[in-house]
């Protein structure tokens, strides 16, 4: 390193200049840095920051890692990563990284995460005593910790990714997933005593919601999201528009309508039974056009003036009248939704219908509901087995 003396608008100022190498073209380059003083501090200051332009240059050129901690790749990581997904993607995303740097450790440099670290991570994540993850969820975290150090990668933070190497040994879920599938929705009794649950406890726009969601199987978001204008009235027939989700962030605390759905098929325009178009229809009366047809003020009649239903509140009342009507399953929003598909399937609607009125192109669960047979298909099949020796 040497320093040039300088005048800068009358002014003495100190220039410190260092040379490097560039890995691509084999000629000497220059980084300087300015200052207004030599002193001892100074020049130590001057030297650091020329190594960082140094090795920042270096890693540009894909020849040296630049440093960092764990915090603050994650940090700018999420700040683009939020502008390129959904924000659901996102949130959910930021959430599995939030526990990966604080399980590795904040100030942990990137460099220092091996594979045999991630590793027993993972393994820890899948059978840990204590509230192991299912396999979906590591998986759904493995890929956000995967975009992270591709990112890490990408801008020279890491050469490469150890990610790329990790292996990790999947749990057997065969009996957890055919149990998963019977308690992923309600009976039909189990669903009229949640009702009743809301009613009795004058919780009327919580027995209305979770009512037009068993007959519609839409989303709560989407249901939460819901406007005057989104009722259709055609040839006799009444619709719901379905074309964007309530969005609750939590940094600050807010809420917003967004009019991009969960997914692409979730734009939709879904038929309602007389019992929805009432419900429906008694929410608009006397509303603003674009006014909620769901709050919790229910007098409200303008969208300023209104609070929107929240789905963390609407699960935690729902874990509440489960324990009270004796339903032994973990109850959420969503179970209405999966119930809306066991009744349509009971009704021998096809699978494409379905998915098409629930807004899913490719829903796992979906089908696996729609294939599960249910105690009474399975009892109305007994009962006709003995059509078969007519044929």
């Amino acid at each position: 390193m040497w320093i040039e003396q300088r005048s800068v608008h009358g002014k003495v100022r100190y220039c410190f200049i260092e040379r490097y190498k560039s890995s691509l073209t084999g000629h000497y380059r220059r980084v300087s840095v300015t200052y207004g003083k030599k002193t001892p501090q100074v020049v130590k200051a001057a030297t650091r920051e020329l190594e960082e332009k140094i090795q920042k240059a270096l890693a540009e050129e894909g020849q040296a890692v630049r440093k960092i901690t764990m915090q603050e790749l994650k940090t700018r990581f999420l700040d683009g990563y939020e502008k390129q997904v959904r924000y659901n993607t996102y949130h959910n995303g930021e959430i599995f990284l939030d526990e990966f740097v604080k399980a590795c450790g904040p100030s942990t440099r990137p460099s220092a995460i091996t594979t045999v670290w991630l590793n027993r991570y993972f393994n820890d994540q899948l059978y840990r005593d204590k509230r192991p993850l299912t396999n979906g969820t590591v998986k759904s975290k493995k890929g956000a910790i995967n975009l992270l150090f591709n990112y890490a990668v990408s801008f020279g933070f890491l050469s490469e990714n150890p990610m790329d190497k990790v292996r990790i040994t999947w749990k057997d879920e065969t009996a957890r997933r055919r149990d998963e599938i019977e308690n992923k929705y309600l009976t039909i009794d189990e669903y009229h005593s949640i009702i009743n649950d809301c009613i009795d406890r004058n919780m009327q726009y919580y027995a209305d919601a979770f009512q037009l969601q068993f007959l519609t199987g839409i989303r709560f978001g989407e249901l939460s999201g819901l406007q005057v204008n989104d009722i259709i009235k055609e040839n006799g027939k009444v619709y719901l528009r379905i074309d964007g989700t309530m969005i609750w962030k939590k940094k600050p605390y807010r809420h917003f309508l967004s009019h991009e759905p969960k997914t692409y098929a979730g734009l939709r325009t879904i038929t309602l039974s007389p019992i929805a178009a009432n419900i429906v229809e008694q929410h608009a009366r006397g509303k603003d056009e674009n006014a909620l047809l769901f709050a919790i003020n229910q007098t409200a009649i303008t969208y300023d003036q209104q609070k929107p239903l929240n789905i963390n509140n609407a699960n935690q009342y729902l874990k509440r009248a489960a324990e009270r009507q004796k339903v032994d399953k973990n109850v959420t929003t969503h179970y209405f939704r999966h119930t809306h598909v066991s009744v349509l399937a009971d009704m021998n609607v096809p699978l494409r219908v379905i998915q098409k009125r629930i807004g899913h192109a490719n829903g796992d669960l979906t089908v696996k509901i729609y294939l599960h047979v249910t105690k009474k298909t399975q009892e109305d099949f007994e009962n006709r087995i003995s059509e078969i020796d007519q044929y």
